[in-house]
């Protein structure tokens, strides 16, 4: 399910997590955990679970368990919960409209 606009606003606001978010649409990262996305982001680990966890509550992104065929090297991940292609709409608005000034 979408988030609600109020969600979406609020998700997107914040500079650290459009920058997340734009990891997910470029292909820097593939089902990441929170360090993984710390590295890319060059942010504490602490900090991006901080809004990873946000993110998923209104549902842009959703947790998962990866680690490929070896089920003891299985870490927490991270995917998008909603169509890449309307995510970077929603990316693009938020950029044009000057909202992040």
């Amino acid at each position: 399910m979408a988030p609600s606009s109020s969600q979406l606003m609020s998700a997107v606001r914040h500079p650290l997590r459009r920058r997340i978010l734009r990891a997910f649409l470029d292909g820097s990262v593939d089902c990441p955990s929170a360090s993984q996305l710390a590295e890319v982001t060059n942010r504490r680990v602490g900090e991006v679970a901080y809004h990873l966890k946000a993110l998923a509550q209104c549902d842009i992104l959703r947790p998962v368990q990866n680690g490929g065929a070896n089920p003891r090297k299985l870490q927490r991940g991270w995917t998008l919960g909603v169509e890449a292609e309307w995510l970077r709409v929603v990316l693009e608005v938020w950029a044009e409209s000057g909202a992040s000034r």
